[in-house]
This record gives C-alpha cells, sequence and structure tokens, in this order.
C-alpha cells in the first residue's frame, strides 16, 4: 500500500484528517503537497488546527483520506486510500526543522503512524 500512498501524494489534492471531536467527527484538510512520507509515517506542518491538537490530547487515532483522479483506481481513474492511525503534534523532532524551512508558517508538525491502510476507489 506505501507505493499507492506515494503515488497519490505526487499528485495536489485534499489530505484530509479526521479526529473524535466531543459530539461529533472534527476534520482538517491540507494538501498532499505539504506532506513528507517515511517510513509508515506522515509529517504534516501545522499553522493552526488548534481544536485538532486539543481532541488528540484524549483520543489520537485518526482517520485520513487521500486520492487523486490522475491514478487507475479500482473501477476506473480515481483512486483513493482510507487510514488509520496514530496522530500527535509536535515541535520537537527533526521533521518539524524540515518543514519549518519550507513551510515559515508552521508553528508545529503533526505525526501521523499508519496502523492500516485501503484502497476505496
Amino acid at each position: 500500500m506505501n507505493e499507492k500512498i506515494e503515488n497519490i501524494l505526487k499528485y495536489e489534492g485534499i489530505f484530509s484528517i479526521v479526529a473524535k471531536g466531543d459530539d461529533f467527527p472534527h476534520i482538517v484538510n491540507t494538501w498532499n503537497s505539504y506532506v513528507i512520507f517515511k517510513n509508515d509515517e506522515f509529517f504534516i506542518p501545522v499553522a493552526g488546527m488548534n481544536k485538532m491538537e486539543e481532541f488528540l490530547k484524549k483520543e489520537n487515532k485518526v482517520i485520513v483520506v487521500i486520492g487523486t483522479k490522475e491514478l487507475m483506481g479500482l473501477y476506473g481513474m480515481g483512486m483513493g486510500v482510507k487510514i488509520i492511525g496514530n496522530a500527535s503534534i509536535l515541535n520537537d523532532i527533526k521533521e518539524y526543522e524540515d518543514l519549518k524551512a519550507k513551510f515559515e508558517w508552521a508553528r508545529a508538525v503533526m505525526k501521523i503512524e499508519i496502523l492500516e491502510s485501503y484502497q476505496t476507489t
């Protein structure tokens, strides 16, 4: 599945992250081009995401949905992947420095460790 994830991230698209909110799922979006993917982990620059950070302190499990219409999927053009992982927002890891150099607005980095992934389309 890593190869499919890497291929999707080569194309611009929405990278959606869903966490458990108080009364309803909480979702944030970023762009595929902002994301670093290595060793079964995502690293995403964080500007705001204050509510997301609050919710992750209570429950760190997230669902990530990525996709592109540019790749052949299961039923034709368009490939999507659903990912389940554990997330945290940090600013004391090397990847934060890497992303901060590229995106000066980043106040932290969200690290998502992949637990499961499935092709959906």
